[in-house]
């Protein structure tokens, strides 16, 4: 290895005085890494969109229930409608897990708040045919906040995602045993990306005598895991897809539905910008290249952050890590639904659905960056489609109290490559339970609890470079739960 003092006359010959947009494309990798979440956020549906919904594992789309949550579950079943109805309510989202590392087998976990969820429904019965609403949900969204201790920081620790869906929809009874439903869905997306970058892995310039393309600061006695960045990534799009459901009144047991939502395009647009984060290494020889001198002892930070020829300039503006503009088109799935409702006895209504989601559309990442257009990429990440089972039960205990519970099995759409601390998803066994209490003649409340119990997944902490297979790189297992908690309030006008 190479003292730090050859390493960095070296690096000042080539650098020096010539920083320009053309010596970009070697930290193309740093800037990419911070469009991961919007990757692994594809792969997190939130499907407890109403708690009267979720304490019976999400069976809806053969009965949804009679609160106006059929605008989401199948448009459909506003259809015949009387009078109108009103919901709101929030999922509470406790998430628990965490990564061992293969080598030390050290366990870190996540640091997840409750996340809320809202959703709100609002429809009415216009004729005994004739039925509209509308709707606010967060179908998608993500939330993974981990220590800055954890080497996963340099894929991202603290990450948001939030997606809110608006969805007005009418419904019709062309039949007396066939609805239909359609409607518009304004989708709202947004993400906040951090992630700190480490210095012993980004790359030197090409064409420095003496040092093979390729070799990065840590063959110069840089150590692994020095943070000398922060990057903070903010985005945000609204666009327009649509919705339909069909339901079908088989006779008076039997009910059977579908509900198709279509996918989605957010062309993402935000900023990134990097935060200098001090490593408090020191220079310990003096370097002298023609007319530069740089004294024993001067800051490594001072070096990286000065502007030429005293230093790199790397996040001044225009600078390597300069402030700038990026984009990204970012699909939302579509996704089908299909289920029946069977009612067993008075009082008791047997539910399944079968859920497909179209995962495999999110095949390739287009990145576009302004104004450095030289690290724009390509990035595949190769999803695949999922699928899921669901099956409840209600019953009516009394006019006063109804209590249901579930199960539902799902797939998960992350391939093992992008198994990361953005996205460590996997496939999911989920148990419900929940209840419906009258509390006035028009008012009524929900309660409903979810356990999700998530396959272990081997995955890495780190994001690939250019050229690197991402199945060499995992190093540990995720594992993974949550608990979701929901209440609602339902009135009837």
């Amino acid at each position: 290895m190479l003292p730090y003092a050859s390493f960095f006359h070296h690096a000042v010959l080539k650098l020096s005085g010539d920083i320009g947009m053309q010596r970009l494309p070697r930290f193309t990798w740093l800037i990419v890494a911070a469009f991961p979440t919007l990757l692994g956020a594809q792969g997190f549906n939130v499907f407890e969109q109403n708690t009267c919904t979720m304490g019976r594992a999400g069976t809806a789309a053969g009965a949804p229930c009679a609160d106006g949550s059929a605008i989401f579950f199948n448009p459909a079943g506003l259809a015949g409608s009387k009078g109108g109805q009103a919901s709101a309510g929030v999922t509470l989202i406790k998430v628990v897990g965490g990564f061992t590392d293969d080598l030390f087998q050290q366990k870190t976990d996540i640091k997840d708040p409750l996340i809320p969820v809202p959703q709100a429904y609002v429809s009415y019965g216009v004729t005994p045919k004739l039925g509209v609403g509308i709707g606010l949900f967060a179908p998608y969204g993500l939330e993974t906040k981990w220590p800055l201790s954890f080497d996963g920081r340099f894929a991202g620790y603290d990450n948001v995602i939030r997606t809110f869906y608006v969805q007005p929809t009418a419904a019709y009874k062309v039949t007396p045993w066939l609805s239909l439903g359609a409607g518009l869905d304004i989708v709202h997306g947004s993400v906040q990306l951090h992630q700190h970058l480490d210095l012993s892995q980004t790359p030197l310039p090409p064409g420095i005598p003496g040092v093979p393309a390729g070799t990065t600061f840590g063959a110069f006695g840089i150590p692994t895991a020095t943070d000398f960045a922060d990057a903070d990534l903010e985005a945000s799009k609204t666009n327009v897809t649509a919705h339909f459901g069909a339901l079908a009144k088989v006779n008076d047991r039997l009910s059977i539905g579908a509900h198709y939502l279509m996918k989605v395009t957010l062309n993402y647009s935000g900023t990134a910008t990097f935060t200098q984060v001090n490593t408090g290494i020191i220079i310990p020889a003096t370097i002298t290249v023609g007319p530069l001198t740089i004294p024993a002892g001067t800051p490594l930070d001072l070096f990286l952050s000065a502007a030429p020829p005293g230093g790199l300039g790397v996040f001044s503006s225009g600078g390597l890590l300069g402030a700038q503009t990026a984009t990204a088109s970012i699909a939302n799935p579509d996704m089908f639904v299909g289920g029946v409702a069977y009612k067993a006895a008075k009082d008791l209504t047997l539910l399944a659905d079968y859920q497909w989601t179209h995962w495999s559309s999110f095949n390739v990442l287009n990145l576009t960056f302004s104004p450095n257009t030289l690290l724009t990429r390509t990035l595949n990440e190769s999803y695949k489609d999922t699928h899921g089972v669901r099956v409840g039960a209600e019953w009516v205990q009394s006019g006063a109290l109804t209590v249901r519970g579930g199960y539902l099995h799902h797939g998960g759409a992350a391939p093992p490559q992008t198994v990361t601390p953005l996205l460590p998803e996997g496939q999911r066994n989920e148990f419900t339970a929940g209840a419906t209490v009258k509390l006035a003649r028009q008012v009524t409340g929900d309660v409903a609890y979810q356990y999700i119990r998530q396959n272990d997944r081997r995955g890495r902490t780190r994001e690939p470079g250019t050229g690197v297979d991402p199945l060499t790189l995992n190093n540990g297992l995720y594992t993974f739960g949550a608990h979701l908690f929901g209440v609602s309030l339902a009135f009837t006008f």
